[in-house]
């Protein structure tokens, strides 16, 4: 498939996804519909709802742990919406750069940067499967054990463990009334996990690609530098001068868009942290000292999408490593005397920090992972020991 059809292709299946959870940020950006009206309004329900329950069962602990197992997701789900809603122009601009300044120039170019690029959209197509199937596989979890439960023991239990107010689910006609808001709330939530999510893998990947594209030409530039060493004619000089400009418009390309990540998705990476490491710790808690299996599945879901969040950013953090060794690696001395100035500012930019970070507390990357894993483990133990 070519790469901006490719593109194209999954672009449309998110926009799609973006109309049904209100954030339209490709046709609509920043524009409040009914559907985002209707996703606030469920998810002011949940947070009553969920609060509600909390206070009714506050005398039984695994049951408020239940509970708040799943309050981090909805509040990290909030954020995202809030941040996707704020600012829907600046990612519809990010988008469009990938379309006019990535996707389009090199498409049809040498076959490094056609490589690049399709190597970028096969490996975006199997991602969105596999995290399509991963949230899908939490909602089969939680939807089966009602049906289990109730085969094995005869018991009505609900799909999420939170009760509305004035809609008791333990009276038969009520528990469908909940049942059916469960589960469209689930619906969609899964909607708004999947686009966000993978609009963060989607915008990485490709301000990768046009990183490693701008390498493949510094790779190029490095070799004709080398060459240079001979006479040199003036078609040679001609054509290093114009591989040399290339070279400037990559870096400043690819340097905007790894800063316009941050500035796009800071925010969303702190709270998918601080949550992720909430929400996991309440799991293993509950795995650890209950029956209740539907927490594996969310579990192992919640733990994959904190991990991943960490994966990209140390890819990110990889790419801007090797794009200044591309840098440095250069005979510069080779250049005329214009283009060693033009250089030595490359290396001065490439110098100042590029990346993800959680809107700036710390860069996401796997020496971080690490300190997250042990504070997880270390709340972990926290609980435990109040607990017991």
């Amino acid at each position: 498939m070519a790469t901006l059809e490719s593109y194209r292709a999954l672009r449309s299946h998110m926009i799609i996804a973006s109309k049904l959870v209100g954030v339209e940020v490709w046709t609509a950006p920043g524009v409040v519909r009914p559907a985002s009206c209707f996703i606030v309004f469920q998810i002011f329900l949940y947070f009553v709802g969920s609060a509600y329950t909390i206070i009714k069962y506050r005398h039984d602990l695994y049951y408020v742990l239940k509970i708040l197992m799943t309050v981090g997701t909805a509040a990290v789900l909030f954020v995202k919406f809030a941040v996707n809603l704020r600012e829907g122009e600046q990612f519809k601009k990010y988008g469009e750069d990938i379309e006019q300044e990535l996707l389009k120039p090199y498409q049809a170019g040498t076959p490094g940067e056609v490589s690049v690029l399709s190597r970028t959209g096969r490996l975006l197509w199997l991602l969105a499967r596999i995290w399509l199937v991963a949230i899908s596989s939490t909602g089969v979890g939680f939807l089966l054990y009602p049906l289990l439960v109730y085969i094995i023991e005869g018991k009505l239990v609900p799909l999420f463990l939170y009760e509305l107010p004035y809609l008791d689910w333990h009276v038969v006609e009520l528990y469908f009334v909940n049942l059916v808001f469960q589960i469209q709330l689930y619906v969609f939530g899964s909607i708004g996990t999947v686009l966000s999510d993978f609009v963060i893998v989607m915008y990485s990947f490709y301000a990768l690609a046009k990183a490693d594209i701008c390498i493949v030409h510094l790779r190029e530039l490095r070799t004709m530098l080398a060459d240079a060493s001979k006479m040199a004619d003036a078609d040679d000089i001609a054509a290093l001068q114009q591989k040399w400009q290339q070279c400037l418009r990559d870096h400043r390309l690819s340097t905007r868009f790894l800063n316009n990540l941050e500035h796009l998705f800071g925010l969303t990476c702190l709270a998918q942290v601080v949550t992720g490491v909430f929400t996991v710790c309440i799991s293993m808690v509950l795995a650890l000292l209950t029956d209740w299996y539907p927490v594996y599945l969310f579990l192992a879901a919640t733990f994959i999408e904190l991990s991943a969040f960490f994966v990209i950013g140390n890819l990110v953090e990889k790419k801007v490593d090797e794009l200044y060794d591309a840098i440095t690696s250069l005979s510069w001395y080779r250049l005329s005397l214009q283009q060693q100035k033009e250089y030595g500012f490359v290396v001065l930019r490439q110098q100042r920090p590029l990346g993800l970070t959680a809107f700036g507390f710390m860069p996401l990357n796997f020496e971080s992972y690490m300190s997250v894993l042990k504070g997880l483990y270390q709340f972990f133990v926290l609980i435990l020991k109040s607990i017991e």
